[in-house]
Protein backbone atom coordinates (compact mmCIF):
# COMPACT_ATOMS: atom_id res chain seq x y z
CA UNK A 1 0.00 0.00 0.00
CA UNK A 2 1.38 3.39 -0.99
CA UNK A 3 1.14 6.02 1.74
CA UNK A 4 0.72 9.73 1.08
CA UNK A 5 1.51 12.34 3.67
CA UNK A 6 -1.24 14.93 4.01
CA UNK A 7 -2.26 17.67 6.36
CA UNK A 8 -5.68 17.89 7.99
CA UNK A 9 -7.16 20.37 10.41
CA UNK A 10 -8.87 19.01 13.52
CA UNK A 11 -10.42 20.67 16.54
CA UNK A 12 -8.10 20.54 19.57
CA UNK A 13 -10.49 18.45 21.65
CA UNK A 14 -10.85 15.83 18.91
CA UNK A 15 -7.09 15.53 18.47
CA UNK A 16 -6.61 15.16 22.23
CA UNK A 17 -9.19 12.36 22.33
CA UNK A 18 -7.58 10.66 19.34
CA UNK A 19 -4.15 10.79 20.98
CA UNK A 20 -5.62 9.38 24.19
CA UNK A 21 -7.03 6.44 22.23
CA UNK A 22 -4.01 5.71 20.08
CA UNK A 23 -0.35 6.60 19.86
CA UNK A 24 -0.71 6.48 16.07
CA UNK A 25 -3.27 9.13 15.10
CA UNK A 26 -2.69 8.50 11.38
CA UNK A 27 -3.70 4.88 11.82
CA UNK A 28 -6.76 5.90 13.82
CA UNK A 29 -7.83 8.41 11.16
CA UNK A 30 -7.26 5.81 8.42
CA UNK A 31 -9.41 3.27 10.26
CA UNK A 32 -12.17 5.83 10.89
CA UNK A 33 -12.14 7.02 7.28
CA UNK A 34 -12.29 3.46 5.92
CA UNK A 35 -15.30 2.75 8.15
CA UNK A 36 -17.01 5.99 7.11
CA UNK A 37 -16.52 5.19 3.42
CA UNK A 38 -17.79 1.63 3.93
CA UNK A 39 -20.92 2.93 5.65
CA UNK A 40 -21.53 5.48 2.86
CA UNK A 41 -21.26 2.73 0.22
CA UNK A 42 -23.77 0.60 2.13
CA UNK A 43 -26.07 3.62 2.48
CA UNK A 44 -25.82 4.36 -1.25
CA UNK A 45 -26.61 0.73 -2.08
CA UNK A 46 -29.60 0.76 0.27
CA UNK A 47 -30.89 3.96 -1.32
CA UNK A 48 -30.68 2.39 -4.78
CA UNK A 49 -33.05 -0.43 -3.89
CA UNK A 50 -36.33 0.09 -5.67
CA UNK A 51 -34.81 2.13 -8.48
CA UNK A 52 -36.01 -0.57 -10.91
CA UNK A 53 -39.54 -0.26 -9.61
CA UNK A 54 -42.01 0.87 -12.25
CA UNK A 55 -39.63 0.39 -15.16
CA UNK A 56 -40.56 -1.59 -18.23
CA UNK A 57 -38.20 -3.86 -20.15
CA UNK A 58 -35.76 -6.63 -19.42
CA UNK A 59 -32.85 -6.20 -17.03
CA UNK A 60 -30.33 -5.34 -19.76
CA UNK A 61 -32.55 -2.56 -21.07
CA UNK A 62 -33.12 -1.24 -17.56
CA UNK A 63 -29.40 -1.21 -16.72
CA UNK A 64 -28.50 0.50 -19.99
CA UNK A 65 -31.21 3.12 -19.40
CA UNK A 66 -29.94 3.74 -15.86
CA UNK A 67 -26.40 4.18 -17.16
CA UNK A 68 -27.46 6.83 -19.65
CA UNK A 69 -29.87 8.78 -17.42
CA UNK A 70 -28.99 12.38 -16.61
CA UNK A 71 -25.94 12.39 -18.86
CA UNK A 72 -24.22 9.57 -17.01
CA UNK A 73 -21.34 7.98 -18.89
CA UNK A 74 -20.01 4.98 -17.01
CA UNK A 75 -16.40 4.21 -17.91
CA UNK A 76 -16.84 5.86 -21.31
CA UNK A 77 -19.19 3.13 -22.50
CA UNK A 78 -21.51 3.91 -25.35
CA UNK A 79 -24.95 2.38 -25.50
Amino acid sequence: MHLVKTSITLPDDLLLEARAMSQNVSSLVTEALREYIRQRKVQKAMESFGSWKGRDGDSTDIVNALRTEEGRDYAGRTH
